[in-house]
């Protein structure tokens, strides 16, 4: 049996945000911030269960959080093809780079054909630092 699909506040809400964040990346905890802001209090299960189902959906990407325990979140909206190339995540701020450029994803082909693996692109990531937090340091 098919679950029901409830369309509450608290979810066109997570929409909203999830919409106005421009391909940047959140958290769970920033979304719940902002949802207090608005004056719905949200479990985090809520919270939690509606970012896996969008994450099922193939309408976010979750990504190892670099600076906190727990998960990044993007949206796929912007990003077409995302499991065609990897990333690159800052590990001060968090913000992910597509690193779509046809070397990268040569290259990549070309390590999967000699090694004899299968790279899951779109849970693959290089860490470091973004040119934003490189200046600042």
């Amino acid at each position: 049996m098919l679950q029901k699909s409830y369309h509450t506040k608290a979810s066109d809400l997570i929409l909203t945000y999830i919409e106005n964040k421009n391909n940047c990346c959140f958290t769970a905890g920033e979304l719940s911030a902002f949802l207090r802001e608005q004056g719905i209090n949200v479990n985090k299960t809520t919270i939690y269960r509606n970012l896996d189902k969008m994450t099922a959906a193939g309408k976010l990407i979750r990504h190892k959080s670099p600076v906190a325990d727990g998960y990044t979140y993007q949206s796929t909206e912007d990003q077409n093809h995302c499991e065609e190339h990897m990333h690159f995540q800052c590990c001060k701020c968090g913000s992910i780079v597509h690193l779509s450029d046809k070397k990268t994803a040569d290259y990549l082909n070309e390590l999967s054909k000699n090694l004899n693996i299968e790279i899951d692109l779109k849970l693959s990531s290089l860490n470091g630092l973004c040119k934003k937090c490189r200046n600042q340091e």
